[in-house]
Order: structure tokens, then sequence, then C-alpha cells
């Protein structure tokens, strides 16, 4: 049985993956897993990942899940061309940047998307299918911040974390870049590429990038470099389905000037030490 891969187009953690899988030269069986639909939920697929998440990776018969361990596992079972710097001290800083991705950047992207484009259709609901929505959420922590968001908006506090996430991400991601090194980790596209990048680039497709890199040369060219290989083109950008694009810059639209707005207070204020 070859590679098998369950996920969904506009998904971040998907992206990573069939971008993880493109680098090296992997065919695959695609199943989409329709997220507005409910698929996730299906009991059969729960048995192959009891989060209701997706992706889900299957390669000779053996079951993965976690998106960052799905991309380790790939180069590791599937080691050329490397996606990780052979210095130990280099793959463990490396490793930092594709960690921040599921510390703070995951549920960042998550919320502020939410906020913007998924917000106004749920409220359409009647109040007891929302409730019902919600309630079927197994990730508690995710229920919790959409249940929030539903309530106070932009104004909520996951809001803000998510945007002071993305301020410490680029603040990095701008000074490891300041010798001239083209990527993060140095003369090698690696996994810390692969595993940002789609956080980045639903900013960009949501017109809010700007907002964290208009004073940001280095990061601006690293991801204007990253958009011209051709695995973002043929991992992310192909995937974008007829009217998803105008979706994304109208829920971009909607949140962007509270967004820039919460980022301003926050620099504001003395936290300096944030950014060492």
């Amino acid at each position: 049985m070859g590679i098998v891969l369950y996920h969904y187009n506009s998904s971040v953690c998907a992206q990573k993956v069939r971008m993880t899988l493109f680098e090296k030269g992997l065919a695959w069986e695609g199943h989409e897993v329709d997220l507005f639909k409910g698929a996730q939920l299906d009991p059969g697929y729960l048995k192959l990942n009891s989060k209701g998440v997706v992706p889900t990776l299957i390669d000779n018969g053996r079951v993965y899940t976690e998106s960052t361990v799905i991309c380790e596992y790939l180069d590791d079972a599937y080691p050329e061309p490397p996606l990780r710097p052979r210095d130990p001290g280099e793959r463990a800083e490396m490793r930092l940047f594709t960690k921040a991705c599921d510390e703070g950047l995951h549920q960042g992207i998550a919320v502020m998307s939410y906020a913007g484009m998924f917000m106004e259709r749920l409220r359409k609901m009647p109040a007891e299918k929302l409730k019902e929505h919600l309630a079927r959420i197994i990730d508690l922590d995710r229920r919790d911040r959409q249940t929030t968001i539903q309530e106070k908006g932009v104004d909520a506090p996951h809001i803000l974390r998510g945007a002071v996430a993305f301020e410490k991400i680029f603040h990095k991601i701008e000074k490891t870049l300041g010798g001239g090194r083209p990527w993060l980790a140095g003369e090698l596209f690696s996994l810390a590429e692969i595993n940002l990048s789609p956080y980045v680039a639903r900013l960009d497709f949501m017109g809010m990038l700007d907002v964290w890199t208009a004073e940001r040369p280095k990061t601006a060219a690293w991801y204007a470099r990253i958009k011209a290989r051709p695995c973002f083109q043929k991992e992310v950008l192909a995937w974008v389905r007829p009217g998803e694009d105008a979706e994304m810059k109208q829920g971009g639209a909607r949140i962007k000037a509270r967004i820039s707005e919460l980022r301003r207070d926050y620099l504001a204020k003395d936290y300096g030490a944030a950014f060492v």
C-alpha cells in the first residue's frame, strides 16, 4: 500500500504535508475530508484521527496524525532530498520555528480566520443550531475560542494573542535572515519554511500580511522566494477554489483595522523582553 492522505484543500496543516510530499517527489492517494460538512466527525474517520482534524497520513498501513509530526516522519522515511539540516544545532534551531506553529500561530490563524470569515456565517444559524455546532467540536480549547469569538467578535482575547504570536515570529524571522541567508536554516529550504508558509499565506490571502511585514523587507523577500517555489504553487495556490480568494480578502478587510490597532497597542507598551 502506498501513501494515502486525508486532507482538505484550504487547511493550513494539510498544506504543510502536501508541500512536504511534493518536495520529496512522493506520489500519494488523496481523500478530501470536507470540514464544513462535518466529514471529520464521521465515525469511520474518527477511528483514524480521534481529534477529528486533518491531515491524516497512512503509509504502508501505519497511521500518522499531527502535521508537524507527519512532515518529520516523511523526512525520516524518505531522506532525499533532506528537509532538515544535518547539523544537530541547526536542526534544533529549525525546530524552534516548527514548534512556534503548534504553540501559537495555529491558534492565531484559526481565530483570525474564524472572526473574519466564519463568525458571521454561523451567526445566521438559529440559536439552537449554533449551540449544537459548537457542542460537536471535540477540541475543548477550540470550542472555547469559537464560543468566545461568537460573543465578543474581534475583541475576544484570543485575537490579541494571535496577533502577538505573529508579531513575535515575524520579528524572529527578520532577525534570523539578517545575516543574508536565503532560508531560515541557512542555504537549505527546510521544514521551517514548509511549516510556516501556509500561515503566512493565509494572512496574505486575507490581505493582512503587510500589518507585520511592511517594515520587514527581509521577511517579505523570504516569503516571495517561497511563493515562487513549485511546491507552494502546486500545493497551496492551486488548491484555492473559485470564490475562496474573494471570501478570504473580504474576511481580512472586516478585521484588519482592529488587528492593526491591537498590534500597535501591544508594541506601544514595554514588551522589549518578548523580542530577544
